[in-house]
């Protein structure tokens, strides 16, 4: 027998509180697993909450479990989220004039307008095709001179892919949510080709219709600098010089990977490492996700990045 809407409720909502964070009703609708109108949802709601399922805060938020304070937070999260994101533009502004960038998108909480005291901002970036490790190591070089004022966590630059990569190879609900919410900042049309590429969501999340947020978008101007450098690097053997520095990437993460005592054979999930993909996420919080949700366990830590 097939789940009911009000199981495919439960379920979204027992997703989001793996995060602690409540839903509208709106928020519902677009990320459940079950084809259908908007109006059926909130129907379903009322009669949830009539019979005891699930709890509606004062601010509107639904959640199966009475906490009051996860509205609060929710609310003091979003608020943070919207000082950040309009604070995000001053540094996709750095980011767009490195060459072979060709897109960028917000991604992680920020993407779902909610930031921790101690948020960073995290990016999903699109390259030019067998240029994605030229952009990657000219970003963290630059990078690795924020720190000297304190601005590291506004470059949090933990997944790259090029324009000959727009399909994501793991398809499940995490990523499915994961994808539709990324923020476009930089070049809106490649963020939604990304999306339409990869419309195998539909079967995770069925009614999101893939509206963008267009407020935070800065114009598609690359300067005379970018192309110049473009230019130069394209007849210094920029193939090889990007096979190089992917090279000596992985080499690195895998010495620290070892360093560090992690478990090899769960190196490659973590730390994508190829000539057209590039995902730094030592922790696997994807399946940190995953696992909690199946086990019905608490998630242990927030994702970080492979210094």
């Amino acid at each position: 027998m097939k789940p009911s809407l009000q199981q495919h409720i439960e379920s979204t909502l027992t997703y989001f509180e793996l995060f602690s964070y409540p839903l509208t009703s709106t928020e519902i609708h677009r990320f459940l697993n079950f084809a259908c109108s908007l109006n059926d949802v909130e129907d379903q709601l009322v009669l949830m909450k009539k019979n005891g399922k699930i709890v509606c805060s004062e601010q509107g938020y639904y959640s199966r479990q009475h906490q009051p304070q996860w509205s609060v937070e929710r609310e003091m999260g979003n608020k943070r989220a919207e000082k950040l994101l309009k604070l995000s533009s001053h540094f996709v502004r750095v980011i767009k004039r490195f060459p072979f960038v060709e897109a960028i998108a917000i991604s992680g909480s920020l993407s779902k307008y909610y930031a921790d005291r101690d948020a960073d901002i995290d990016y999903f970036i699109i390259t030019t095709t067998n240029r994605l490790w030229i952009a990657r190591t000219l970003l963290h070089l630059y990078k690795k001179l924020t720190f000297l004022r304190g601005h590291q966590h506004y470059y949090c630059m933990n997944y790259f892919i090029d324009q000959s990569a727009l399909e994501i190879g793991d398809k499940n609900i995490y990523t499915a949510i994961e994808l539709v919410t990324l923020l476009p900042v930089y070049n809106q049309e490649a963020i939604l080709k990304l999306k339409h590429q990869n419309g195998w969501f539909a079967e995770f999340l069925p009614n999101e219709n893939l509206n963008q947020d267009e407020r935070f978008l800065l114009p598609m101007n690359n300067g005379f600098f970018k192309s110049f450098l473009e230019s130069f690097i394209n007849v210094l053997w920029a193939k090889r010089l990007n096979q190089f520095f992917m090279q000596l990437t992985d080499r690195k993460w895998r010495a620290k990977w070892k360093k560090k005592s992690f478990p090899m054979d769960t190196y490659n999930q973590a730390l994508h490492t190829s000539l057209h993909v590039s995902k730094n996420h030592p922790d696997d919080f994807q399946f940190q996700v995953l696992n909690a949700l199946k086990n019905n366990k608490p998630l242990t830590k927030p994702p970080t990045c492979l210094r």
